[in-house]
């Protein structure tokens, strides 16, 4: 069983609210559901949340608005954000929010697909947690630690969006859809390579980093 870990579901449609909530409270999961991004952040202020699944197409605010705004919270950073919606996110999204995101979850999902997403989140978070606190009790400064988490984590969430992200660019006076499509796969490419230097320079400077994530 998953435990008791609390989610809050943000989105406009009542129906994926209530969907969403069925589905993981039959999972064995606490649910809270706010049906405008105010409703959510009025909660994210008043009560601690173990993730936020959070829907993109909404008005007048969007689920990227609603990021920022979680992000401006004084736990908002250690919040977990899962993007929800029914169209893939583009390579634009991912260059612009991917830094900031746990993962993502397209519309619609059966039960068993929301329960082993949320699942599988919540094994990875938790070894990533677990490798903190660990590390927490050694001679590895704790700036370093905060790091070496974030960098293990962009990757991971950076490269399965890339995979799973559409390949759609609009074109402008500069540049073809294909120019566009090919410049803005190289950046997310070099993010990711970028991200995958410091963590190598930084498992090397720390040894116990190397293989406290090795599982």
């Amino acid at each position: 069983m998953p435990g008791k870990r609390k989610i809050l579901i943000i989105d406009d449609e009542e129906l994926f609210r209530k969907i969403f909530s069925e589905d993981l409270v039959y999972c064995g999961y606490t649910c809270k559901s706010a049906d405008t991004p105010s409703e959510g952040i009025r909660l994210l202020k008043t009560e601690k949340f173990d993730l936020v699944l959070l829907d993109i197409l909404m008005e007048p605010l969007d689920g990227w608005d609603t990021l920022d705004l979680i992000g401006n919270l004084t736990q908002g950073y250690e919040t977990p954000v899962i993007m929800v919606s029914s169209k893939k996110m583009d390579l634009l999204e991912v260059v612009r929010y991917g830094e900031r995101l746990f993962g993502f979850m397209r519309k619609p999902l059966t039960r068993e697909e929301i329960c082993a997403g949320v699942f599988s989140f919540f094994e990875w978070y938790q070894s990533l947690l677990d490798i903190v606190s660990k590390n927490r009790r050694t001679n590895v400064p704790e700036d370093e630690i905060l790091q070496w988490f974030d960098l293990s984590r962009q990757i991971r969430v950076i490269t399965d969006l890339k995979e799973e992200a559409a390949l759609r660019c609009l074109p402008d006076a500069y540049r073809t859809e294909e120019e566009c499509m090919i410049q803005l796969t190289t950046q997310v490419e070099d993010m990711v390579q970028e991200k995958r230097k410091l963590l190598y320079e930084l498992e090397q400077k720390n040894p116990v980093l190397r293989t406290s994530g090795k599982k």
